[in-house]
């Protein structure tokens, strides 16, 4: 097994959602090997191969692996913790050990501007994504934090062309 163990370093309270955890992590193995294949499983992936580090989005959680660290934020306990460790442990396994099967994607995909982005929603500010307004929800959607998906209104059938150019923007 490539990947035997994921040691929790620090769990600290959200700044941003009180109501949220942070960890911090050390795993057992350098994880760099595996950052091109997870970049190429999460299309809404921020991998960096100068720094060797990745930013994906599980869900609402965000991980963050670089070297032997994943970072995790957004969770709701420590049990949701372990069972989110335990996911990326399989996770990695599994992908070290059919990295003979898959295609790495080793370049980084450009995030468009948070303008840019804006332009391309409905500006309803209807709030159905949880956001107080589209502005809002452009610049969580350039930090990652947010997905196309977690915005009903650019779904639908009369914004078909904008979510094409959105889904485009991210390649």
């Amino acid at each position: 097994m490539f990947l035997e163990d994921i040691d929790i370093l620090s769990m600290d309270i959200c700044v941003q959602e009180r109501d949220k955890y942070i960890a911090e992590t050390r795993a057992s193995a350098d994880l760099s090997v595996v950052l091109p294949y997870l970049n190429a499983m999460f299309p809404m992936a921020n991998y960096n191969p100068n720094s060797n580090s990745i930013k994906f989005k599980y869900g609402r959680i965000d991980f963050t692996l670089a070297g032997d660290r994943i970072n995790l934020q957004r969770f709701g306990s420590r049990t949701e913790l372990m069972e989110l460790l335990d996911w990326v442990r399989d996770l990695i396994n599994d992908i070290h050990a059919s990295m003979d099967e898959l295609t790495p994607l080793h370049t980084t995909r450009k995030i468009p501007p948070v303008l840019t982005l804006y332009s391309l929603l409905p500006k309803t500010n209807c709030q159905k994504c949880k956001e107080k307004t589209c502005m809002a929800f452009a610049d969580r959607l350039h930090k990652l934090e947010r997905e196309l998906s977690d915005c009903p209104v650019v779904n639908e059938p009369e914004y078909a062309g904008n979510l094409a150019k959105l889904e485009k923007a991210f390649g």
